[in-house]
């Protein structure tokens, strides 16, 4: 039995570690699709794994003939599903990328019906027993159970929740990508809702983390995230702005990440330039030699030519990853070593 993951795009090699963490292999991107592990991982291997939304036990991959709706839901139809029966309660899910000839819930109602009439199955959509789960990417399908009914990423109930709003599983990635592990100091300079800060809190007992926000709405919403997370005790809340740690903080830091705003709300260019700036020059300093910084960048041409105009600070890799539909840099930088 073959399971399909769901994670965050760009994240998939996160995954790949996790699960081998756990004695488990996996392929990222199958198909060529970003955002999907297939792992020979079993139910109980996955559970609790902080790098994804969900679980899926594959049943198979169908070619539309056609991106009309009568055409997909003949296709789609004839995959079995020997759970459903007069008994099993199921409901359909269909998660599209791409342009087809209808959508998403179009495609649930209809094949939910046809799978009704196949298997004398009644839809339940508030608790059903089986989810069949649909992924469409153009004219591939990906068809499934999903075994996850709330995403593994909702960890704790969020008191303070603000629309961009990082995601658990992110978080988890930035930290890993960081090689947080062990014993250390980490700071957390954007922390916005706190959900970096919380993660670390929660993965890595032994790391002690700081949290700055120069709103202080966000940093008093945090600390209520935080408690409700079961971690306020662990987390040193600061109101403070990245752009003058210097003298506000000890030097010597470990890890810094730091996942500051994309550029909406700041407005020009030149504004996003300084913030990225001044943020990297209060980094060379805090930052012990050896010690790392993930950032998360809009402009992320702008912020490697920013960070290779600083001596004390180098570029050990760079990606794109996908947060919500933006494309965006994310930045290993590392303090160098005297």
């Amino acid at each position: 039995m073959a399971l399909l993951l769901t994670a965050d795009p760009g994240f998939e090699d996160v995954v790949l570690a996790e699960l081998a963490d756990r004695g488990y292999r996996g392929e990222a991107r199958p198909y060529g699709y970003a955002g999907l592990v297939r792992t020979d991982a079993d139910v109980a291997g996955i559970e609790g794994l902080r790098s994804i939304h969900h679980a899926v036990v594959e049943r198979a991959s169908c070619l539309l003939p056609s991106t009309d709706l009568d055409s997909a839901v003949r296709t789609l139809a004839g995959v079995p599903f020997p759970e459903l029966g007069p008994e099993t309660t199921f409901a359909v899910r269909v998660h599209r990328r791409g342009d087809h000839g209808f959508k998403s819930p179009d495609l649930e109602r209809a094949l939910g019906a046809a799978l009704v009439e196949r298997y004398q199955a009644p839809v339940d959509l508030e608790n059903p027993r089986v989810l069949v789960r649909v992924d469409l990417f153009e004219a591939r399908a990906l068809v499934g159970v999903q075994l996850t009914r709330a995403p593994l990423s909702r960890r704790y109930r969020k008191v303070y929740a603000p629309p961009a709003a990082l995601k658990t599983t992110v978080a988890y990635g930035l930290l890993r990508l960081a090689g947080v592990r062990g014993e250390g100091r980490l700071l957390d300079a954007f922390t916005g809702s706190g959900t970096i800060a919380i993660e670390a809190a929660q993965v890595f007992p032994g790391v002690r983390v700081v949290a700055v926000d120069k709103n202080p709405r966000a940093v008093a919403g945090a600390v209520d995230n935080a408690a409700a997370a079961g971690v306020a005790g662990r987390i040193h809340f600061l109101v403070a702005d990245a752009r003058k740690l210097i003298g506000q903080l000890p030097p010597g830091l470990d890890w810094i990440v730091a996942n500051p705003p994309y550029g909406r709300r700041l407005g020009r260019s030149e504004d996003l330039r300084a913030l990225y700036a001044r943020f990297l020059d209060q980094a060379a300093v805090i930052l012990k030699p050896g010690g790392r910084l993930v950032l998360l960048a809009k402009r992320r041409g702008m912020a490697v030519r920013l960070v290779r105009e600083r001596p004390a600070l180098r570029l050990r890799h760079l990606r794109v990853v996908e947060l919500g539909g933006l494309y965006v840099g994310l930045l290993l930088i590392e303090r160098v070593r005297s």
